[in-house]
């Protein structure tokens, strides 16, 4: 069933609720109130709280684009063995499934306290199971998970700066178009040099990032959430998304040592495939230019999931904003190497 997704929807957010209450209850769990509460509602996920004697459970329901997440949790938990959450029960038609509570924030919890080590902690949590999945990416490819590996970033980027329309409604003029059409070379270039070192591609979550994570406050486990929109790309994507909302949401600079060791764990993991550091910085200043055509790729994605005008209602709308911010780095890139 193809379902209409968006917040506002209470005809549709009704029956996500009604079947979430009644498969609560045919499971044995006894609610402490017939309504949940209200966690998120936007265009590009919908999620309530119920309240059992069992503790919380969620309830989630995401466009059809990102109806994946609960196999792809399946596949992380049974294959893998990551520490994902706990799906007991999910709708394929209604685009929507229920897990259980996997604990706080992890970005609530440093806001309290910053604690580096915690936080480096989920990152080698992170990379593991990113290097764990190198070499099974087949198994996600096969159930519809996107191909943004670095040989197709050049044919995604070219596709889309092709949709003249669409960029010139987005405020981009002629002449940044043409732009855009002559760095197809650059950004192949790019990919290819990238993808010359010897770092598998794997999984990449759009937005890894302290505020996607979880941890339990008695077990101290930590649980990776927000799987729905994972693609199969180049695994420094998702460590340099992390760094960059480290930096935002925790006023770190990159000078600071604790950004620095934060930087640190990202790629500890990733040094024993690189035979010099400076190899390792350069294949990350060069995930750096194309971290924003891989955003640029899924941005798009995000647009066909969500719809524009809902995204921009949300002020979640950066398809040209990185389209010019990439012009504009690569020129400065192009000239500090001269």
């Amino acid at each position: 069933m193809n379902t209409e997704f968006g917040s506002g929807n209470d005809s549709l957010n009704n029956e996500i609720i009604q079947w979430g209450y009644k498969q609560l209850l045919s499971l044995g769990y006894t609610l402490k109130n017939s309504l949940p509460e209200n966690v998120l509602n936007t265009p590009w996920s919908y999620v309530v709280r119920f309240s059992t004697s069992d503790g919380y459970f969620y309830l989630k329901h995401t466009p059809e684009l990102f109806a994946l997440e609960p196999t792809i949790i399946k596949i992380l938990h049974d294959q893998f063995h990551a520490s994902v959450p706990t799906v007991i029960a999910h709708n394929s038609e209604l685009n929507c499934f229920l897990m259980k509570d996997a604990g706080r924030s992890l970005r609530e919890v440093l806001k309290n306290k910053f604690d580096e080590a915690l936080l480096c902690k989920a990152i080698e949590q992170f990379t593991c199971l990113q290097i764990a999945v190198s070499d099974c990416v087949d198994v996600f490819l096969d159930i519809g998970v996107p191909d943004y590996r670095l040989d197709k970033l050049p044919g995604l980027y070219k596709e889309l700066i092709s949709k003249n329309d669409l960029l010139m409604a987005d405020g981009l003029s002629e002449v940044e178009i043409s732009k855009l059409e002559k760095l197809i070379p650059k950004v192949s270039n790019l990919c290819k040099k990238l993808d010359g070192y010897s770092i598998k591609q794997t999984i990449v979550q759009p937005d890894f990032n302290d505020n996607n994570t979880l941890i339990d406050d008695m077990s101290q486990d930590i649980t990776i959430i927000d799987l729905g929109e994972i693609v199969i790309s180049h695994p420094f994507f998702s460590l340099l998304n992390c760094l960059e909302q480290i930096k935002k949401h925790h006023a770190l600079t990159e000078k600071d040592n604790t950004y620095l060791k934060i930087k640190n764990a990202c790629f500890k993991n990733y040094m024993n495939f690189f035979d010099s550091k400076e190899h390792l910085s350069d294949a990350i200043a060069t995930a750096q230019l194309l971290h924003i055509i891989y955003g640029i790729s899924y941005q798009y994605r995000f647009m066909i999931a969500c719809g524009r005008e809902r995204l921009m209602s949300f002020q979640h709308w950066k398809l040209s904003n990185l389209l010019k911010e990439f012009i504009a780095l690569y020129t400065i890139d192009v000239h500090s190497r001269k």
